[in-house]
């Protein structure tokens, strides 16, 4: 059923992305994609940049816990994003390969999991400030109005359900994980571990770090803002040069859009349009939102793909490991 309902939001998504490239003439998008040249390639290193900021602040969090090197937490990182961003899997399902991906490299399976649950809420935490910082320039541009309001609306629905991920954390919930994992394993052996991930234990060890918490925080800031000199750098190769107070209301409330639509792999469609309405405010065309969408999705396809490949790489190192034992 679940697999269902991710395919049908996957093919709405595609639907929806078409639509609005029909609608808004697929060859002066292109045209508007083409004329940033060797901008493109700037703006994939810009990504992935951001990435291994991210990944970066991912390995933060276990620090010496894991003593695995920086270079793992980025590369997990890229194929965390690659899933995520091509495969219709809701936007988390690259976390949950992350996290087992991970452990696969020694860590211990509870401290992994662990380690994905905190990495995920920093990342939602800092992209809220982040786009906080966005609507407050939007503010200071155009004064409370009806669309800053909506805007802030939107942003304050996800404060319940961040603070509530936060205390489910702190307060021992996921203890009940292993409590019901040591239930399904008594009545249906083989499904789950033989034995507790002590999830909760590795959340404690995490947290108990907290200059380790507060440095992730500050690297995963950093890393949303790298999203900004994209921003900024397309529309300049557009010939629609903007301030950096722009480029940041663009970037993170179009970030925020993006991750608002979850359920629908990529967001397609959805950030098109999140784009035309932000670019509207500042005089932008729709034909040039949605080049400038299409020039942010450049480096999911760029990175994606190489990190898919990663992957697969790795799944079947797995699979191969067995089989040498086996044959030795």
């Amino acid at each position: 059923m679940l697999r269902s309902t991710m395919l049908l939001a996957f093919l709405i998504g595609i639907a929806a992305f078409v639509a609005v490239l029909v609608m808004n003439g697929f060859a002066d998008i292109v045209r508007g994609v083409a004329v940033i040249g060797w901008g493109l390639l700037a703006i994939v290193l810009i990504r992935l940049l951001a990435l291994s900021l991210a990944g970066t602040a991912w390995g933060l969090t276990l620090g010496h816990r894991a003593g695995r090197p920086a270079l793992l937490y980025v590369g997990l990182r890229i194929v965390r994003e690659a899933i995520n961003c091509l495969l219709p899997a809701a936007q988390v399902g690259g976390d949950i390969v992350g996290g087992r991906l991970l452990a696969q490299f020694g860590v211990p399976p509870g401290l992994a999991a662990a380690s994905i649950l905190v990495d995920l809420l920093l990342q939602t935490a800092t992209q809220g400030l982040f786009a906080v910082s966005g609507l407050f320039a939007l503010w200071l541009a155009f004064g409370d109005t009806p669309v800053v309001r909506e805007i802030g609306w939107g942003l304050a629905i996800a404060v319940p359900a961040l603070g509530g991920f936060f205390l489910a954390q702190r307060l021992g919930l996921f203890a009940l994980v292993d409590r019901g994992m040591g239930v399904l394993q008594r009545f249906l052996p083989g499904l789950v571990p033989d034995r507790p991930i002590d999830l909760q234990t590795g959340l404690a060890q995490i947290y108990a770090a907290r200059g380790r918490i507060g440095g992730a925080c500050l690297v995963h800031l950093a890393g949303w803002s790298t999203g900004i000199l994209e921003i900024w750098l397309a529309l300049d190769r557009m010939g629609q040069p903007s301030s950096f107070a722009e480029s940041l209301v663009l970037e993170s409330l179009g970030q925020a859009v993006r991750s608002a639509a979850f359920a629908v792999p990529g967001a397609l469609g959805i950030q098109e349009g999140g784009f035309i309405l932000l670019g509207s405010l500042f005089g932008l065309s729709s034909t040039t939102a949605i080049s400038l969408s299409l020039v942010k999705r450049l480096p999911d396809l760029a990175i994606g793909l190489p990190g898919l490949a990663a992957w697969q790489m790795l799944e079947l190192r797995k699979l191969k490991l067995p089989l040498l034992r086996r044959g030795a």
